[in-house]
């Protein structure tokens, strides 16, 4: 990954979101500034050691984004996710941005740095407001508004 390169950089979504080409706007990343949030789905992942699966809490979204010119829906998938806090989701869960960081989490006993966390936060315009911890995003689907020109 890109983030092996260097100690700490600056987390592009267009490399660092899984099969991000899926869902650009005409090559860049998509406004998700008034995105509309449609679907929120939390599974707490399945982890049983004495059969060696060690899946995390997983957090698949689907977003309207309402500010472009041909506006589309986007389904986001967040992987490995921990520090999960969320409020006031309601009947619009309109999104002010979507902001990711990545976040340093230590080193190996040999020094050399663990991978990173990528810390995720859907900044509050009006309803949800959500913020956690994952290890990867990835797009997952791009699907065209019935309707709009």
């Amino acid at each position: 990954m890109a983030w092996m390169l260097c100690a700490m950089k600056e987390f592009n979504p267009i490399e660092d979101v899984e099969d991000s080409l899926l869902i650009l706007d005409h090559g860049e990343w998509p406004n998700f500034h008034d995105a509309e949030v449609h679907n929120l789905n939390v599974w707490r992942g399945d982890v049983r050691p004495d059969d060696n699966v060690w899946i995390g809490p997983v957090i698949e979204v689907s977003f309207e984004l309402c500010a472009l010119e041909k506006p589309y829906f986007v389904v986001l998938k967040f992987h490995d996710c921990d520090s999960i806090r969320m409020e006031e989701f309601n009947h619009q869960n309109a999104v002010y941005d979507l902001k990711f960081k990545f976040e340093a989490r230590g080193t190996y006993t040999n020094g050399k740095p663990l991978p990173p966390n990528i810390s995720v936060s859907f900044e509050q315009a009006f309803g949800v407001a959500l913020s956690f911890r994952c290890f990867r995003v990835q797009a997952i689907e791009r699907r065209e508004m019935e309707g709009v020109d």
